[in-house]
């Protein structure tokens, strides 16, 4: 019997897939089943949406217990610099949000730092009913396909457009080649005062600290398709010498690279990676 199923879906529709990088379902039945975990900082920010289960949260990780008489607990997490723990007890049906880089944008109608000022949050109700209401739905089918076709409706109804094209050319600037942060100010003919301060008010996070954070996600991508050596993974993501490279993966995994990936799950399809861990 397997102790728990983690499902990746991308969404059907194109426009959402533009917004939202993927859904994933993970459930367990499994009664006494303890799953603990490390997992990383990532650009991408996610709703999780637990059901009969219940969180806390301390300054490093999480923990979820069942609790029956518990409808819908949904957490935002945004970006996080720091590498978190999580530990869950079955039984648990968790199903996740995960937006691109400024996906989450397109669906609030308020700067991200106005409704979200902390990460992570819990009881986000944002959504208010209406979200409830499509999750009874998303719940009481078990067929994948119809999960993903109600995730899909529910927010193609919430969608519109993000009007702050600098911070949005800011961020293609970053995925598409290494530029400074006083090179793109630069380019988008702002201060790097004014670059800060759209960072903060939509992302809850720093130029630099987002720069970082694809670096770092882009050594995991490349690592996993070719698995190269780790002076030539810091010479392709564009770290000043290995040294560096070593002291920001310590920096935000707590391990070297080597041990960093020699530990590494991938979950899925696309681009969950934690590092399970033994349960005391």
């Amino acid at each position: 019997m397997s102790q728990e199923t983690y499902i990746t879906r991308r969404p059907k529709s194109e426009v959402l897939s533009k917004y939202i990088a993927y859904y994933y379902f993970n459930k367990s039945d499994l009664e006494g089943y303890v799953k603990t975990f490390m997992f990383y900082p990532h650009y991408r920010n996610a709703l999780t949406i637990y059901n009969n289960s219940e969180i806390s949260f301390t300054d490093k990780g999480s923990t979820v217990l069942p609790k029956a008489d518990k409808d819908f607990e949904i957490i935002y997490t945004g970006i996080h610099l720091q590498s978190r723990t999580g530990k869950i007890l079955a039984p648990f049906d968790k199903i996740g949000v995960v937006f691109q880089a400024l996906g989450i944008n397109h669906f609030i109608d308020e700067p991200l730092s106005k409704i979200m000022p902390k990460s992570p949050k819990s009881d986000f109700n944002y959504f208010g009913n209406t979200f409830h209401e499509h999750l009874d739905n998303v719940y009481n089918t078990s067929d994948l396909d119809e999960k993903v076709t109600l995730l899909d409706a529910f927010f193609e109804s919430q969608c519109h457009p993000f009007e702050e094209q600098r911070l949005l050319h800011a961020v293609t600037f970053m995925f598409k080649e290494e530029m400074s942060i006083f090179k793109i100010s630069e380019a988008l003919k702002i201060s790097r005062k004014t670059l800060l301060r759209l960072f903060q008010k939509h992302l809850n996070c720093s130029p630099k600290d987002f720069s970082n954070l694809v670096k770092f996600r882009k050594a995991i991508e490349i690592y996993q398709e070719s698995k190269p050596s780790l002076t030539d993974l810091a010479y392709l993501n564009d770290y000043y010498d290995q040294s560096d490279f070593i002291k920001h993966f310590k920096k935000v995994t707590g391990f070297n690279p080597k041990k960093f990936f020699c530990n590494l799950s991938h979950l899925g399809t696309e681009d969950t990676f934690w590092t399970l861990l033994k349960t005391k």
